[in-house]
């Protein structure tokens, strides 16, 4: 449903007893003097990791004198201790903030629910994790959205492709979106650090598999949004909510933001789903589809398709010089034709899209764990 949210707390929501955890010390933030934003940063040391997760917390000090304090935590990390498993919806939120209270009281930071149900959110993660079969590993769908479009489509800034196969992430200025394979992910982290991962804080799920030699087979989706994204993005989604942990913390939400987000990467998907390794097979099904083809036309659509599955179909325009008008009748044509033949190998993304709508949470039972951790 969701996994980290960032609050906003105001100077007024909360107090610290314990001001010398912070670097540098929370006290100096009355006598900072600059034109720049004043930080001090309190990250949970791994002793108190081990008595339960922690959130992370940033003192900021704008220039003009305004305070607050930011909180970062991950939601079923502070309910469960790992974010394999999934909080249900709505009515969980009753369970994380009492647990986040707790974990702030024992970082000596003294705030009140009512105070962190009013805070502005930040930031938000939506997420799901989509059990595969084993004989579909993440890394097969991961290295297909490398050959994808969707840069270009979503007006991102970069894209990132990371140990071979394991993660894709695509950044905006004020979103971004992540696909990885969540239990490689878990194992990079444990043998390199937090920094080779895709999220932070493994401490607490590190060993979450650890006596389970048949590990499954996770993918993890997450959409991770600003504030000033969520207000441009949910009044196209028809999502009217405060930006306000009580107004975003829901399943409603997530789902509508996950699969808006899932339509737009996957759209280009047609481009590979097209089976090109029989080419007279591959010839036939462009006959079928476009009865009226002149031979001429039918090989370009063929070499394009094989193009397409060589260097997807941003790689392919390039390396056939194609212009603007080629380019989008070719890919109007691939995508009929991929409505008259697709490769099984891609089926699954209909189960991982599917997966998405029902939005049933994850559970230690279907990971095949029998309970919490030890």
């Amino acid at each position: 449903m969701l996994d980290t949210i960032v609050l906003m707390l105001p100077e007024h929501a909360f107090r610290l007893h314990h001001p010398e955890r912070f670097s540098p010390h929370a006290t100096t933030i009355r006598s900072y003097i600059s034109r720049g934003v004043f930080r001090a940063f309190y990250n949970p040391t791994t002793e108190e990791s081990r008595a339960g997760y922690k959130p992370r917390l940033t003192l900021y000090r704008q220039p003009i004198g305004v305070v607050g304090l930011k909180v970062e935590f991950s939601a079923p990390k502070m309910v469960f201790g790992n974010n394999f498993e999934e909080l249900k919806g709505a009515g969980d939120l009753e369970r994380v903030i009492p647990a986040l209270l707790s974990a702030l009281d024992a970082m000596g930071v003294v705030t009140t629910s009512f105070e962190v149900r009013a805070a502005p959110v930040r930031a938000i993660h939506y997420s799901k994790n989509v059990l595969l079969e084993r004989a579909t590993p993440c890394w097969l769908l991961i290295q297909a959205l490398q050959k994808l479009d969707v840069s270009q489509k979503l007006d991102l800034a970069h894209t990132t492709f990371r140990n071979g196969g394991v993660m894709a992430k695509y950044h905006a200025t004020n979103y971004e979106i992540a696909l990885y394979d969540k239990v490689k992910d878990l194992e990079h982290a444990a043998k390199f650090g937090d920094r080779r991962g895709a999220e932070k804080d493994y401490r607490c799920q590190s060993d979450l598999f650890a006596r389970h030699p048949e590990k499954p087979e996770v993918l993890r989706f997450e959409v991770r949004l600003t504030a000033r994204k969520i207000k441009t993005l949910f009044p196209r989604l028809r999502i009217d909510r405060p930006l306000t942990l009580p107004g975003l913390f829901g399943s409603d939400a997530s789902r509508a933001v996950l699969l808006h987000y899932w339509r737009e990467v996957t759209d280009s998907l047609f481009a590979h789903r097209v089976d090109t390794r029989d080419p007279e097979a591959l010839i036939q099904r462009i006959r079928t589809a476009f009865p009226n083809k002149r031979p001429g036309k039918v090989c370009e659509l063929t070499g394009f398709a094989v193009a397409c599955q060589g260097v997807g179909l941003r790689g392919a325009r390039l390396v056939l010089g194609l212009k603007p008008h080629q380019f989008y009748r070719l890919r109007r044509d691939l995508k009929t034709l991929d409505a008259h033949a697709t490769c099984p190998r891609f089926s699954v993304l209909a189960a991982v899209k599917a997966e998405l709508v029902e939005f049933v949470p994850l559970t230690m039972a279907d990971l095949g764990l029998t309970g919490p951790l030890d």
